[in-house]
C-alpha cells in the first residue's frame, strides 16, 4: 500500500525508524517501524485529525490522548493479554499527526484464523480463556497507582480485536486497542464535527449491543456491553463467520429484535442446552436482563462443557453464584419458576425505530484486514467509579471519559419482593368476606372456638408485617 503520511524512511521521536504502512482505515494508519534502541519492530498507530483544529484544541486533544495512553499503559502492565503501548506523541511532519507506538505482534486476528474453519466450544474456551480473564479484571481494575477501582470498558469486542499471537512457539490471545474509540470521540467533540454518523462509526455495527445503537431506549454502556460483544465473538469462532451480517439497517434490526437472537443454535451450530442458554442470556436485548458480568458468562460456558470454573476468585463480591443460578440447567437446584422465558421477557422495540424482520439470509462478507480497528470499527474505553448502588437508570452517557457505578447483583422486581405478603393479604380479605357472607346468611362457620374472621385478621397482619420488613430491607 502507499504512504499516506509520507513518513516511510524517516526517524520519528528519535527512536522509531518507519519502514512501511501496513494498514489504513477511516481514523488512522498503522506503520511498521523499527525501534533503534531496543532493536525490535513496533507498530505506529497514526491518527487522522482534522486540519481545522486550532492550537488550543490540539493541546486539549493531546492531553486527552495522553490520559488514554497512560491508562492503557497501566492496564497492559497488569494484564499481559492487552497489547502494550510504548510511547505516544506527535509525528515530525507538516501535518498534525498524533501517534501511539505499540508492541508488534506476529500472528493473525481471530476472525482470520476461524474464517471458514470453525472451532469447537471446548477449543474456544481454551483459546479465549485469557481474553475473558483480562476483560474481567479490566472491568474491576486497580493497580498500585490507583486509589480506587475503575471499570474499563472496551465497547468494541469483536474477533478482529482478538489477536492470536505466536510467542515462543505458543499461541497467545491478545486484546487490541483499548481506548482508541474514546480518542476518536474526543476528536469529533473538540473539532465540533460530531454527528449521528460519527456516533455509528464509533463502534462496529455487526457486534454492537442494543444500547450502542439506541442509548435513549436501552441505556448506557457498561460491562454488560462487553458481555454482548464477547458472546458474539465466541459465537463467530464456533460458526466460522459473523453471526450478524448485512447493511446497517439489517444489523441494527438484528441487534434490537427480541424475537430472534444471534446465538449458535439459531445459526446452525450444535451445542448443549446449557451452553445455548448461556449465549441467550448474554445476547439479551434488554441490558438489565442480560448477563451482567464476563465472569458469569464464562462460568456458564465452562460449566456447560464440564469444566471447573476458572474465574471464581471473587464469586461472593461479584454475585457470581446468583448469576449462574439464573440459568435453569446450571442451577444446583432448579426451580420451576426460574425458567428461561420468565427471566427473558419480551422487550418491545423503541417507537422511534422501524420494525425490522429477523435476517433471512446472511449477506456477503466484507473483507477486512488485521488492522481494521483503525477504521470505522474503532474501540472505546470508559473509566467509571464503582460504588454499591441499585441498577442504573441513566438514559444517556456523556461524551468523553466519565464515571459510573458497575451494576450490583440484579435484585428481584417490586412484584417479586411483595408477592408473598400480597397473597397473605389477599387470602385474609377473601376469608373475611366469606365469613361475613356466611354469617349474614345465617350459616356461620366456626372452627371450635375460633372464628374465620380471627384467622383473616392474623393473616392480614402477618402480610402487612412482612411487606414492611421487606421494604425496610430493600432500602
Amino acid at each position: 500500500m502507499g504512504d499516506p503520511f509520507g513518513i516511510a524512511g524517516t526517524v520519528q521521536a528519535r527512536f522509531f525508524r518507519v519502514e512501511r504502512a501496513v494498514a489504513e482505515g477511516g481514523f488512522g494508519v498503522v506503520y511498521r517501524a523499527y525501534h533503534e534502541v531496543f532493536r525490535a519492530p513496533v507498530a505506529l498507530k497514526c491518527l487522522k485529525v482534522p486540519d481545522s483544529l486550532s492550537e488550543e484544541k490540539r493541546e486539549a486533544f493531546l492531553e486527552k490522548f495522553r490520559g488514554e495512553a497512560e491508562l492503557l499503559f497501566r492496564l497492559s502492565a497488569a494484564l499481559p493479554e492487552v497489547v502494550r503501548p510504548l510511547q505516544f506523541g506527535v509525528l515530525e511532519s507538516a501535518q498534525f499527526v498524533p501517534f501511539m507506538a505499540l508492541e508488534w505482534l506476529e500472528g493473525q486476528t481471530l476472525d482470520k484464523m476461524t474464517q471458514g474453519q470453525p472451532i469447537k466450544l471446548t477449543q474456544a474456551i481454551d483459546l479465549l480463556g485469557p481474553v475473558a480473564r483480562a476483560l474481567s479484571r479490566a472491568h474491576r481494575f486497580s493497580d498500585a497507582s490507583a486509589s480506587t477501582t475503575l471499570a474499563i470498558i472496551h465497547r468494541d469486542m469483536k474477533p478482529e480485536n482478538v489477536f492470536i499471537a505466536t510467542v515462543d512457539g505458543e499461541r497467545r490471545a491478545k486484546i487490541l486497542d483499548f481506548g482508541i474509540a474514546r480518542v476518536r470521540a474526543d476528536v469529533g467533540a473538540i473539532a465540533g464535527s460530531r454527528t449521528q454518523g460519527d456516533a455509528v462509526n464509533a463502534f462496529s455495527p455487526a457486534y454492537a449491543a442494543p444500547e450502542q445503537w439506541h442509548p435513549d431506549s436501552f441505556g448506557a454502556n457498561g460491562p454488560w456491553t462487553d458481555v454482548y460483544g464477547f458472546a458474539l465473538t465466541v459465537c463467530q469462532a464456533l460458526l466460522g463467520a459473523p453471526p450478524i451480517q448485512g447493511d446497517l439497517t439489517a444489523m441494527m434490526g438484528a441487534a434490537i429484535n427480541p424475537t430472534w437472537r444471534p446465538t449458535p443454535r439459531t445459526k446452525g451450530v450444535k451445542i448443549s442446552d446449557a451452553a445455548e442458554q448461556a449465549f441467550v442470556r448474554a445476547l439479551t436485548v434488554d441490558p438489565k436482563q442480560r448477563t451482567q458480568s464476563i465472569e458469569a458468562f464464562w462460568t456458564q460456558l465452562e460449566t456447560a462443557v464440564g469444566r471447573t470454573p476458572t474465574l471464581t476468585l471473587r464469586r461472593s463480591a461479584m454475585g457470581l453464584d446468583e448469576e449462574v443460578a439464573k440459568i435453569p440447567s446450571l442451577a444446583p437446584e432448579p426451580s420451576p419458576d426460574l425458567g428461561l422465558e420468565a427471566s427473558l421477557p419480551e422487550i418491545p422495540k423503541p417507537a422511534s425505530l422501524p420494525n425490522f424482520p429477523p435476517p433471512s439470509a446472511p449477506a456477503p462478507m466484507v473483507p477486512s484486514t488485521p488492522f481494521d480497528d483503525v477504521g470505522p470499527g474503532s474501540f472505546d474505553i470508559d473509566m467509571k467509579r464503582p460504588t454499591p448502588s441499585r441498577p442504573r437508570t441513566r438514559a444517556h452517557e456523556p461524551i468523553g471519559m466519565n464515571l459510573y457505578s458497575p451494576p450490583p447483583v440484579t435484585t428481584a422486581s417490586l412484584m417479586d419482593r411483595f408477592r408473598g405478603p400480597a397473597w397473605l393479604v389477599f387470602f385474609a380479605v377473601a376469608i373475611a368476606v366469606g365469613d361475613a357472607v356466611l354469617t349474614r346468611s345465617g350459616t356461620p362457620i366456626t372452627l371450635g372456638p375460633v372464628r374465620p374472621l380471627w384467622i383473616a385478621a392474623g393473616l392480614g397482619g402477618l402480610g402487612v408485617l412482612l411487606a414492611i420488613l421487606r421494604a425496610v430491607d430493600e432500602s
